[in-house]
């Protein structure tokens, strides 16, 4: 558990302090003043935005989100996955050596952490593009729910725990896909592709609400209403993955 510790301490500063964050942070920043500034002069027709004020611009966002994210996450997993694994980059702070197991479960960690911090990144640049453009506002509104003040931050960061949960998972499916590539460009675009087709799936209702795309694309709690079938599909997709990684080539 210790050296898995060490693993994760190691890639989280790596992940803070990357220019990827950066990047993720400005493309973010800016896409949310276009977002506001066409809310501005053409009200709803021309932006995700419903409402203008900083309480409602988090959460109207999450949604709206979900592409780019999925992106970000794909070129990250895959650049952890093939920097260390092909680049001879396991420069870990260890003094000992480290199993499969736990070197692959430090970079399951690692993307969970990832989704949380740029899931957090997000909410916190929404609140403040919200603020500077229109003010906090009297009430959150997303469609017909309503609340303020406390409570509405508490909704936007459970909402945000909600797609962060869904964005790990397709961060597993990522992990795994990334192994049988070594270009980042080449996983992102897989993944792309895959979120593309995962949106004709709502047009099956038998199906979608089984689909990780179906979390990404909307707004509700039934990853932590309904945890079990989100749980054993991760599950089986860290399990797969990790049979896939014990064939593979470690360079260090």
């Amino acid at each position: 558990m210790k050296k898995i510790n060490k693993l994760l301490i190691f890639e989280t500063k790596r992940m803070i302090f990357s220019k990827m964050t950066v990047v993720y942070s400005a493309i973010y920043l800016v896409s949310f003043v276009i977002s506001a500034l066409f809310f501005k002069e053409m009200g709803s027709e021309g932006s995700v935005l419903t409402i203008g004020n900083a309480q409602s611009f988090p959460i109207q966002h999450l949604q709206a989100s979900f592409f780019f994210t999925g992106i970000f996450i794909a070129i990250y997993v895959s650049k952890i996955s093939s920097q260390d694994r092909i680049k001879g980059m396991i420069k870990i702070p260890l003094t000992r050596s480290v199993s499969r197991l736990e070197y692959y479960l430090s970079r399951v960690l690692s993307i969970f952490f990832f989704c949380l911090f740029i899931t957090f990144i997000m909410i916190a640049l929404s609140y403040l593009v919200g603020m500077f453009f229109f003010g906090w506002g009297n009430q959150l509104v997303f469609h017909s729910f309503t609340t303020n003040g406390f409570m509405g931050i508490l909704i936007t960061f459970l909402c945000g725990l909600a797609f962060a949960f869904a964005y790990f998972g397709f961060g597993l499916i990522s992990l795994v896909i990334s192994m049988y590539s070594d270009r980042a460009i080449e996983n992102a675009t897989i993944m792309g592709i895959l979120l593309m087709i995962g949106q004709y799936f709502e047009l099956l209702p038998s199906i979608k609400q089984f689909t990780i795309f179906h979390q990404m694309l909307f707004f509700h709690m039934d990853i932590f209403d309904k945890p079990l079938l989100y749980n054993i599909f991760s599950f089986l997709i860290i399990v797969v993955g990790y049979k896939i990684f014990r064939k593979k080539d470690l360079f260090v």
